[in-house]
């Protein structure tokens, strides 16, 4: 029940911050119930030149960075960045959340990655107040997710 009751109060915090300075997220094909095995695409308008990080807030808590991983561009190189993603375990509500900055953010990078696959809802809201740059745009997205 914590991990439910932090990850309630994350999505609600993740959802304040968007609005202050919100980043132009789409879900392809649409934001209903996706099952297991399909994959969605992210979609962000107006990203060049500007550093992308991209993660999951799970049904459960459990954080999942999905950009960037491995050999990915630190930077957008177009205007427009179209991420596929393959819908698999936690199952249930997600909530795919975009940051992007003039600058590589590499100490909220750091912590994205130490709290990958863990359920630290409320450390990765801990982590934005303490690490987003001042230009930061936050977009946030939900879907549902089944076996």
């Amino acid at each position: 029940m914590p991990t439910v009751v932090d990850r309630t109060a994350a999505i609600r915090e993740l959802k304040r911050i968007a609005t202050r300075s919100p980043q132009i997220m789409r879900i392809w094909p649409d934001d209903r119930q996706q099952r297991a095995g399909q994959t969605v695409e992210v979609d962000l308008s107006d990203v060049a030149s500007r550093a992308v990080l991209l993660f999951n807030v799970s049904g459960d808590g459990t954080i999942q960075l999905l950009y960037p991983v491995g050999s990915d561009a630190a930077l957008a190189r177009s205007a427009s960045l179209r991420l596929p993603l393959r819908v698999g375990e936690p199952f249930g509500a997600e909530q795919i959340v975009a940051v992007t900055s003039q600058q590589r953010m590499v100490d909220l990078e750091t912590a994205l990655m130490q709290f990958n696959r863990r359920r630290a809802s409320g450390q990765v809201i801990k982590s934005l107040e303490r690490y987003l740059p001042a230009d930061a745009r936050i977009a946030s997205i939900g879907f549902f997710s089944a076996p």
